[in-house]
């Protein structure tokens, strides 16, 4: 948890100091990341029947059992993480609105990899993967607001309290 926490202020900083280039940076990162997200979770992946669980925070009750779900619940929240860092610099549009889409998409990619891993048995489909990968994108995402205001205080400092947006 730290560690998302420590990329999403770092990205956010990043993005404030490059923000003319970030667009570029972003879809170079959204297409790398993309294609991370599919090797991590189809591509790299055998045949399997591990089955489904399409009820939706199950993965919580099983985890009071089983603490080690949390962990995979953690690490599917990580995986979309950087895909949310870098979507609302592609993205146009206001802030909300690239925030909003970015999400989408994070949820979208989600329920992509689900449906093919369910269709070709490539291991377990679940409810809760494509909602913590959501979740994901969603802290991800937050780092563009975070952008925005580091832009503001950083501008702010450099042009004697006159900010240009």
């Amino acid at each position: 948890m730290i560690i998302m926490v420590i990329l999403l202020i770092a990205w956010s900083v990043f993005g404030a100091l490059l923000y003319k280039r970030m667009r570029l940076i972003g879809l170079i990162v959204s297409i790398a990341y993309t294609a991370i997200i599919l090797y991590a979770t189809v591509f790299s992946r055998g045949e399997s029947s591990l089955g489904h669980d399409f009820i939706p925070f199950s993965s919580f009750q099983r985890a009071i059992e089983q603490p080690e779900f949390y962990r995979s619940m953690l690490m599917n929240t990580f995986l979309f993480e950087p895909l949310g860092l870098a979507l609302p610099f592609v993205l146009k549009g206001n802030t909300a609105k690239r925030v909003l889409l970015a999400i989408m998409i994070g949820f979208a990619l989600s329920f992509a990899v689900e449906m093919i891993q369910y269709f070709f048995a490539l291991g377990m489909a679940e409810a809760d993967d494509v909602i913590c990968n959501t979740v994901g994108t969603a802290i991800g995402s937050m780092s563009y607001l975070l952008t925005l205001l580091w832009r503001k205080l950083f501008l702010k400092s450099e042009k004697g309290g006159k900010p240009d947006e």
